[in-house]
């Protein structure tokens, strides 16, 4: 699942976001950062492409392995169960194409077609993601989180649940951030065909205020978390040799 879901947000990117041409002409720019969204663009569908690619060859490894994996509901001591595994991949992929899409639909120039249809989805996947989240985190009450591996480091169980507690965080945050700007802007919230309408009287500088986070500060900071998170895996994996680390998740 994990690996098809890098694999459409790239399919969708290289086909659909390239063609489209609006990567060489987007909507008028309202800040100088929005020029970077098109670099931002391409070096997501890339990171998409290539973590697909990966996920692919460790289920195909998995596959080629006479090893049955049987996984309980609850996490276990050494690794994470199925609830915790789809929460955390279901997160994951649909974070993974929610950034990606709002910034597409952000440089969408007005009166195209579909730009609207691009926001709705945009706030509809926020909404799922949030309450995903707070699934989450109830059942990380509910069943206990396996133990980090015993050869970490002491600074590096404090760096790891740092940057779990700044993800989480993030995840709160991004959404909350943007629902907070569109009722400030006067726009509705949707959740498929259901409509929330704004909740607060119009207000040009609580928008400017809310988008400034929800557009600008907090993407950068959790592009940065994300890769610390990422890239901490991967060390561990394949600089520490800490295998059971990488396979409490997918293994």
């Amino acid at each position: 699942m994990s690996a098809s879901g890098c694999l459409a947000v790239a399919a969708w990117f290289f086909w659909f976001v390239i063609g489209s041409g609006f990567l060489e002409n987007p909507k008028p720019n309202q800040t100088p950062l929005d020029s970077a969204k098109p670099a931002l663009l391409w070096i997501q569908g890339s990171i998409a492409l290539l973590a697909g690619l990966f996920l692919l060859l460790v289920a195909r490894r998995q596959f080629a392995s006479n090893k049955t994996l049987i996984l309980s509901m609850e996490n276990e001591q050494q690794r994470y169960g199925r609830v915790s595994r789809f929460l955390h991949w279901t997160i994951a992929i649909l974070f993974l194409a929610l950034i990606p899409m709002g910034i597409f639909a952000s440089i969408i120039p007005e009166g195209t077609e579909y730009r609207n249809a691009y926001y709705v989805v945009h706030k509809t996947l926020g909404v799922v993601v949030f309450a995903l989240l707070l699934t989450r985190l109830v059942w990380n009450r509910i069943s206990k989180r396996p133990e980090l591996d015993p050869s970490l480091k002491p600074y590096e169980r404090k760096l790891a649940h740092g940057v779990h507690i700044a993800l989480y965080g993030m995840m709160i945050a991004i959404p909350v951030t943007g629902f907070v700007m569109t009722s400030f802007h006067g726009y509705p919230t949707f959740f498929f065909i259901w409509e929330l309408p704004p909740l607060w009287a119009p207000s040009d500088t609580a928008t400017i205020i809310w988008g400034t986070l929800h557009k600008y500060l907090l993407p950068y900071l959790l592009y940065i978390i994300l890769g610390a998170h990422i890239l901490g895996a991967l060390k561990h994996h394949f600089v520490d040799k800490h295998s059971a680390a990488f396979k409490r998740m997918v293994g």
